[in-house]
């Protein structure tokens, strides 16, 4: 009888680990699918910018990842350095069995890197 009881409450624990794991990787899953998708779009080019020989907007892309973000209903922080476009968002994590130990936020980055043309290079007027 102890031995079951034991047996029954490592199971127990074990399952309440597998939950919190799960929902913790969900939720990182989620943020960075959403800076994946604002860095994308930031690093967009503007088709009128680029008549211009001018690759990224800095106050557009700012604005495109942010307004993907916020359809998302994500919030995060944009950073443009030249051509490449960085979003990091930080959410919550909504655990079933809450616990200490556990993180209560997750962040996911996501890199896009801004290029003329479908390829990289534009060819043709």
């Amino acid at each position: 009888m102890p031995m079951t009881a034991i047996l029954i409450t490592f199971l127990m624990l074990g399952g309440w680990a597998l939950v919190s794991a799960s929902e913790q990787w969900a939720a990182r899953r989620d943020a960075y699918a959403a800076a994946a998708a604002a860095a994308r779009a930031a690093a967009q080019a503007d088709p009128i910018a680029l008549r211009g020989g001018q690759v990224l907007d800095v106050d557009g892309a700012v604005d495109r990842a942010q307004s993907v973000l916020a359809a998302s209903g994500y919030t995060g922080t944009v950073t443009v350095d030249g051509q490449t476009v960085t979003v990091i968002v930080t959410t919550g994590v909504g655990y079933a069995f809450p616990a200490p130990g556990f993180p209560s936020s997750v962040t996911g980055s996501a890199t896009a890197v801004a290029r003329r043309g479908v390829t990289g290079d534009e060819i043709g007027g």
